[in-house]
């Protein structure tokens, strides 16, 4: 054997033994950003906010067109962790609010699956997935660690949390680490918070030991009256031309949620995990531009908002990225939705999926997303709401939407009233190749994308509606119309086929009559802010059930 071949032998073997490395045991980082709108990332057409960082991920890995969530936060959480349609577990309706004796149902969750596979498990951030009880909070349900919040919102400097009960208002403090309140953090802006903590976990991981985080920014959720949007000054100021205040503050909360991002992805490859890992990134509902927890982000083309079951509310910005992945770089327009990154992820973490939950609704689609194969969903119960009785079903291409929320308020378009006379600035796909998350990328990847190949999945990614002497046939069902769309072709709900094809309706309807069935009815809202109140626990938002005052510290439950 010559000295050349030698070389080249060795070459390959190193290669070939980093791969098959690759494939046991990935690290999995499950990002979710907060009240997200579609059009709020590069990556789907908007030039407004830069996000170099998530726009480099995206191309570079599967973005996915028809991803779905829940349209409030407890609900698409729930669904997340637990594999499972939120209305079969009680939490298909409001989000759980603060001193609310409601939780998450007894059930494995995603991980403590992780954890049956050797994985350290973490979540930073946002749970809001109940905390009565200690028994309810994240340790006690597979997170070996966790640094966040309990709650729905934080402000994003002081990390108070202000709710209003009986015409009185109730404020504490909600950052906790492993359970004890976080009081150095305060004055620290919490999306950096937040990256900081999840990147010294990353640099303190052990290499031996695979790694499953979730980091859930309160990015770009609406924190308290009188200060709903915060962002460094620094920031607020690269968006200049943006004219509304709070648009332009939004925006810089896009861009610490993006810089963060970046950090992550640094972190990664400063540390050789990033070849052996696997991130997923996605809203957990669309962007509330008007109303109730307004923070004028943009769902821009799409109908509706947070909170309505119109594209604009339950169509999240999702991608995810791997140098696992064989068939990358490319747009999917596969159904998708949040509780199939359960199976999808244990999957991919080399689980038996004979393992699993039998009775989960998610998918397994890590084999479809790898090798670009056909997915095995064709079908989505969007939600069931008893008590608005509102429900919507997506089927191969056609979506069924029976009632309304919120008297339908907020069901028409909105995304553009924050994007109305402004000069946008170019898209710039130098910055994403150069941003820290591209860089890092190009180490991985053999054969990394360029600038103009960036620009054509995002002219792929991008939505339209239809054009302007396009047939339209509008439909609210708010006045007890039932709708039907053809959403590859109408992504933006504007033409109604109810009555063009009623045996699809009925079809339908006899679906959703079936899904019915399996339904738990959702739980009294109990609110017991006599016992939760803050001033109780150190003026902290605290478990108070089983407790009476602040000397109830956190149990050793992890």
């Amino acid at each position: 054997m010559t000295r050349g071949f030698s070389v080249i032998f060795f070459g390959v073997l190193v290669w070939f033994c980093e791969r098959t490395k690759a494939a046991d045991n990935p690290n999995i980082f499950l990002i979710v950003a907060d009240d997200l709108g579609w059009n709020d990332v590069g990556f789907h057409g908007g030039n407004q906010i830069p996000t170099p960082n998530i726009d480099a991920l995206a191309y570079n890995g599967i973005i996915l067109n028809s991803h779905y969530v829940q349209s409030t936060c407890t609900s698409s959480r729930s669904a997340l962790f637990t594999g499972k349609y939120s209305f079969r577990l009680g939490m298909q309706g409001d989000s759980i609010k603060a001193a609310e004796k409601r939780a998450l149902p007894e059930g494995k969750l995603m991980p403590q699956y992780f954890k049956d596979l050797g994985y350290e498990t973490h979540l930073v951030g946002k749970w809001h997935l109940g905390a009565s009880k200690w028994n309810e909070t994240p340790a006690a349900r597979g997170f070996d660690h966790h640094f966040g919040f309990f709650n729905e919102f934080i402000s994003y400097y002081d990390y108070l949390s202000t709710w209003r009960y009986n015409d009185k208002d109730f404020t504490g403090f909600d950052l906790r680490r492993d359970g004890e309140p976080a009081f150095d953090e305060v004055g620290k802006y919490s999306t950096d918070v937040f990256t900081d903590h999840a990147v010294k976990t990353i640099e303190n991981n052990d290499v031996n030991k695979a790694l499953f985080m979730t980091i859930a920014y309160n990015a770009a959720h609406a924190a308290n009256e009188g200060k709903p949007l915060e962002a460094p000054q620094e920031t607020i100021n690269n968006f200049k031309h943006i004219a509304d205040s709070n648009r332009r503050t939004y925006a810089a909360m896009i861009s610490k949620l993006d810089d963060g991002i970046g950090a992550l992805v640094e972190a990664l490859d400063k540390k050789g995990m990033l070849p052996n890992s696997v991130i997923v990134f996605i809203s957990d509902n669309g962007a509330p531009t008007v109303g109730l927890s307004r923070n004028w982000g943009s769902n821009y083309p799409l109908r509706g908002i947070k909170d309505t079951l119109f594209e604009g509310g339950v169509r999240g910005a999702a991608f995810i990225w791997s140098p696992l992945l064989v068939q990358s770089a490319r747009v999917s327009t596969d159904l998708v939705h949040i509780t199939d990154w359960l199976p999808t992820l244990y999957s991919a973490a080399n689980g038996d999926i004979g393992a699993v939950d039998p009775d989960l609704d998610g998918i397994d689609q890590w084999s479809s997303l790898v090798y670009d194969l056909p997915s095995p969903r064709n079908d989505i119960l969007i939600n069931i709401d008893e008590k608005t009785r509102n429900a919507a079903l997506r089927f191969y291409n056609w979506k069924l939407i029976v009632g309304t929320s919120q008297n339908g308020t907020y069901n028409e378009y909105y995304g553009d009233t924050v994007l109305d006379n402004i000069e946008e600035p170019s898209y710039n796909t130098s910055a994403i190749y150069e941003s820290p998350a591209g860089r890092a990328i190009r180490k991985v990847n053999y054969t990394p994308l360029t600038e103009p190949e960036y620009e054509g999945l995002r002219a792929t990614s991008t939505l339209k509606c239809l054009p302007p002497k396009a047939k339209k046939n509008p439909c609210d069902p708010a006045s007890g119309a039932v709708c039907l769309y053809d959403i590859p072709s109408d992504a933006c709900e504007e033409n109604d086929l109810a009555k063009y094809f009623p045996s699809v309706v009925r079809r339908m309807k006899r679906a959703l009559v079936d899904y019915r069935q399996g339904l738990v009815p959702q739980a009294d809202q109990e609110i017991d802010i006599e016992n939760a109140d803050p001033k109780l626990f150190k003026y902290t938002w605290n478990p108070w059930v089983d407790c009476s005052d602040s000397t109830c510290p956190s149990p050793n439950i992890g």
